[in-house]
């Protein structure tokens, strides 16, 4: 229930930060375009503090509508705050161009002064995307989105094929989707602000519409990042000689790592790995790791392989706990295979199961 209550209140509060945000957004852009302009006369024109922070105008106008008399103290289309120094432009853009009112033609009652826009509904929709992309780490940390041990083919007498958890271009696909949704979803938001809503005198429009490009370069740099891997480095091979690992007999493991480009390989390990999962975080249990190989330059369509056994201590002896994505904690193990060149090192998991053999005697 843990990881499901925090998906939910991740979902709710992202859900509400973008939801006002667009309403905010519509609310304003419908009162610039459909607010009519009439003839108006200011009657107070000064600046006080808000209690949204910092300052805002304080204003009173009076209008005349089918031979009604209105007034009215809303300068713009959304209530306005800024610094001292922005409402006192505020000020001075009344002094001169207040002379006319722009007022709601199905309710006369309501009307503004100034046709200007504000970024605030747009930094909420914004803000809403970042929460929800910075909330989905934690989860994806946590094992939400591993993948389960699949049946594994081969035997009984010969080694059995492994199942990797992923591969390089399932990387390349989701960093490159999250980076397209990213700058696509962005680009809605700040793009009406600048195209649609007339010039506003916020600085910080600018300021957080380029943090929020600088912080979109993250996924598209692990996306290039995984494809030039993807380019030099093949998808690993991983066998084992028993369908489950036994973690108190030896657990013999042999891997096969190609090469698609002439390249210079730092160093290839092979690794048996134990992780707790909860949810929201993980643990590592045990690392047991072996070089397969170091300093070595392959060509292009060379395979390196190598072929290990791993004891796993009595005190660590975890056995796989039941794969449910919902359940935590769960203990996951994996035969690892990195493969480092250059800056770049990256990881193949192959999820497997793990059972202590008298447990797995009894339980059949």
């Amino acid at each position: 229930m843990r990881i499901t209550a925090y998906i939910l209140t991740l979902l709710l509060a992202a859900g509400l930060l973008i939801g006002f945000g667009v309403y905010g957004a519509w609310t304003q852009q419908q009162r610039l375009r459909t607010f009519q302009p009439v003839p108006a006369k200011v009657l107070q024109n000064d600046n006080r503090p808000s209690k949204l922070g910092g300052y805002e105008p304080d204003v009173l106008f009076s209008y005349t509508v089918k031979g009604k008399t209105y007034e009215s103290n809303q300068t713009a289309p959304l209530r306005v705050s800024g610094s001292r120094s922005w409402a006192e432009g505020i000020t001075r853009s009344i002094q001169a161009q207040g002379s006319t009112a722009y007022y709601n033609p199905h309710d006369p009652g309501r009307a503004y002064l100034l046709p200007i826009g504000r970024f605030r509904p747009y930094g909420l929709i914004l803000l809403g995307l970042a929460l929800l992309g910075l909330g989905i780490l934690p989860i994806r940390a946590g094992g939400v989105f591993a993948h389960k041990p699949v049946a594994i083919t081969g035997g009984p007498f010969d080694w059995y094929i492994l199942t990797p958890g992923g591969s390089y271009a399932d990387r390349v696909l989701g960093w490159s989707s999250v980076a397209v949704l990213w700058y696509l979803l962005g680009a809605v938001a700040v793009g009406h602000y600048y195209t649609i809503t007339p010039p506003t005198y916020e600085l910080k429009s600018g300021v957080l519409c380029a943090l929020y490009m600088v912080a979109g370069l993250w996924p598209a740099y692990r996306a290039v990042t995984a494809a030039g891997v993807a380019s030099r480095i093949g998808a690993p091979k991983a066998h084992m000689t028993q369908k489950v690992a036994h973690l108190n007999e030896p657990i013999i493991v042999r891997i096969e790592q190609p090469f698609l480009r002439d390249t210079t390989v730092q160093e290839v390990r092979v690794a048996l790995t134990c992780t707790r999962r909860n949810g929201l975080g993980s643990v590592r249990y045990y690392t047991s790791s072996s070089t397969v190989a170091e300093d070595h330059a392959v060509h292009a369509g060379e395979v390196i392989h190598g072929e290990f056994t791993f004891e796993v201590p009595q005190k660590k002896r975890h056995p796989s706990t039941p794969f449910n994505r919902w359940n935590y904690p769960r203990t996951d193990w994996q035969i690892e295979v990195t493969a480092r060149t250059g800056n770049s090192a990256v990881t193949v998991a192959f999820p497997i199961l793990a059972e202590i053999k008298r447990q797995a005697a009894k339980a059949a």
